[in-house]
């Protein structure tokens, strides 16, 4: 009887243990999508930017080419 009941809480640690595990990996991958995200978002606006940028560029450019 002590055995199957010593099984039984081991079995149920373990359980248990697992499952905080799964927790803690759930979170760490939660965390990591969101620094993704914010990392990608950053780029974007980045791109947009350069973007902006460029066109200003090309239109000082253009300019400069029609007084030459």
């Amino acid at each position: 009887m002590k055995k199957l009941l010593i099984l039984t809480f081991g079995i149920l640690f373990m359980i248990s243990c697992t499952d905080k595990k799964k927790q803690e990996d759930e979170k760490k991958i939660e965390s990591a999508i969101q620094k993704i995200d914010s990392i990608e978002n950053e780029v974007k606006a980045g791109i947009e930017k350069l973007n902006e940028t460029t066109k200003k560029l090309e239109e000082q450019l253009q300019k400069l080419d029609s007084i030459i």
